[in-house]
C-alpha cells in the first residue's frame, strides 16, 4: 500500500539555496512543488528533476493564493524576504498552509510575529528561519538553558566562512540602511552594528576575532524560545566585513553606495559544490546566571548551504508528519534541541 506524502511548495526554488533544497527533497523522494516567479528558471529545473512547477510572483494576490492550492505548507527560499515573506505568510493563512522560511534577519521575523493573532485565527503556523541563519543557534540556546534554566544573559555568535550567495550580500546590503537590535531585560533595544568586538572560542574552529551582528533574528527567537532577557548575536566575518560594518553610513549613499552594489550585483551565485565540502560552519553559545556560573558549547557543522538544506528539509517534514502550534513559532519550540543531535555531520561540543 502506497503511503501518503502530502504536498508542499518550495518558493524560490530556482535560486542558489532554493535548487539545493529542491535536489535533496527530490532525492529524499518529496512531494515537493517548485514555485517562483521566473518560468524559464524554474521550467529547467522541473525538467531536470522531474517535478512540477507553479509561476507567480508578489503582485498579485489571486495568483499567490491559486499557486498555493492544495498543499500543506510552504517554505520560502526567495529572499530578501522582506519582498516576500509578509506576503507569502498572508496567502498560507488564506489558504491554509504552514509557512516556513530560511530569513535570517530580526525585521523579518519581527514582521512575522506581528502576524501571530491572525495565524492562531487560522490554524496556520508561522515559523521563520529553518536555515542555517537562525535554526541552529536557537535550538544551541533551547539547549543551553536547559543546562542552565536560571540564565539571564545569552551570547550567541557564527562563524561561516569567506563566501556568500548574491541573495546574502543582497540582504547584507538592504540591512546596511538600518541599525540592529539586541535584547535588553526583555525588550529589543536599538544597536549599532559592529559597536562591539570580542573573541569567540569555537572550540575545534578556534579562536576567532567577532563583531556584534545584530540584524540577527537570534535575539527574537531565542529570547521568546528561552525568555533569557539579556541576548547579543556576533559574527565572525571576513575584514573587508567588519569594514563595511564599522563604517556603514559611508556605505548607505554616493560612491561607495553604489561601488558595493555592483560588487554585489556581479557576485556568484553561491560557492561550488567542491568549495561547499571543503567548507564548515560553526556557532557558538555562552548562558549566564545572575551568580556568574556559565555554560558554553559550540555547535560543528557543515557549508552553512548544506546546513541550511538539512535543517529545513528536517522542519519541513517535522511539520509535515506531525501536530505544529498555530501561530508564530520559533525552530526550538516546534523541535527543541533535536536538529543538533540529529542531523548528519552536526555535532554539538561542550566547552563549559
Amino acid at each position: 500500500m502506497a503511503v501518503f506524502k502530502p504536498s508542499w511548495l518550495l518558493y524560490g526554488a530556482s535560486g542558489y539555496t532554493g535548487a539545493l533544497v529542491a535536489a535533496e527533497a527530490r532525492k529524499r523522494g518529496h512531494n515537493v512543488i517548485l514555485a517562483g516567479r521566473s518560468h524559464e528558471a524554474l521550467n529547467a529545473l522541473g525538467k531536470q528533476l522531474d517535478l512540477p512547477i507553479r509561476v507567480f510572483d508578489m503582485a498579485a494576490r489571486d495568483q499567490i493564493d491559486r499557486g498555493l492550492t492544495g498543499v500543506r505548507l510552504v517554505l520560502n527560499c526567495a529572499g530578501p524576504f522582506s519582498l516576500t515573506a509578509s506576503t507569502l505568510a498572508q496567502a498560507c493563512m488564506r489558504t491554509g498552509a504552514h509557512y516556513l522560511d530560511i530569513a535570517g534577519e530580526v525585521a523579518d521575523h519581527r514582521g512575522l510575529h506581528r502576524l501571530h493573532e491572525r495565524a492562531c485565527e487560522s490554524g496556520v503556523m508561522l515559523m521563520p528561519g529553518v536555515g542555517f541563519g537562525i535554526l541552529p543557534s536557537d535550538c544551541l540556546a533551547f539547549h543551553l538553558k536547559q543546562r542552565q534554566p536560571a540564565a539571564v544573559k545569552l551570547t550567541l555568535a557564527f562563524s561561516a566562512g569567506q563566501s556568500a550567495s548574491h541573495g546574502t550580500l543582497a540582504t547584507l546590503m538592504e540591512s546596511l540602511q538600518t541599525s540592529g537590535l539586541v535584547r535588553r531585560a526583555g525588550r529589543l533595544v536599538a544597536a549599532e552594528p559592529a559597536s562591539e568586538s570580542c573573541t569567540i572560542d569555537f572550540g575545534p574552529g578556534k579562536e576567532q576575532r567577532a563583531i556584534l551582528f545584530p540584524w540577527r533574528a537570534d535575539v527574537l527567537s531565542a529570547g521568546q524560545s528561552t525568555e533569557i532577557p539579556h541576548i547579543q548575536s556576533f559574527a565572525a566575518v571576513p575584514a573587508v566585513v567588519r569594514f563595511i560594518l564599522k563604517h556603514r553610513s559611508w556605505f548607505q549613499s554616493g560612491f561607495l553606495k553604489n561601488l558595493l552594489e555592483r560588487r554585489v550585483a556581479n557576485a556568484p551565485a553561491g560557492p561550488t559544490e567542491a568549495e561547499r565540502s571543503k567548507r564548515k560552519s560553526w556557532l557558538y553559545g555562552e548562558v549566564v546566571n545572575e551568580v556568574g556560573s556559565r555554560a558554553s558549547a559550540v555547535v560543528e557543522g557543515p557549508d552553512p548551504y548544506d546546513f541550511t538544506v538539512i535543517a529545513a528539509l528536517m522542519a519541513v517534514e517535522h511539520c509535515l508528519s506531525g501536530k505544529v502550534p498555530d501561530g508564530f513559532a520559533t525552530p526550538a519550540q516546534v523541535l527543541g534541541d533535536a536538529p543538533l543531535r540529529e542531523l548528519p555531520g552536526v555535532k554539538l561540543h561542550t566547552l563549559r
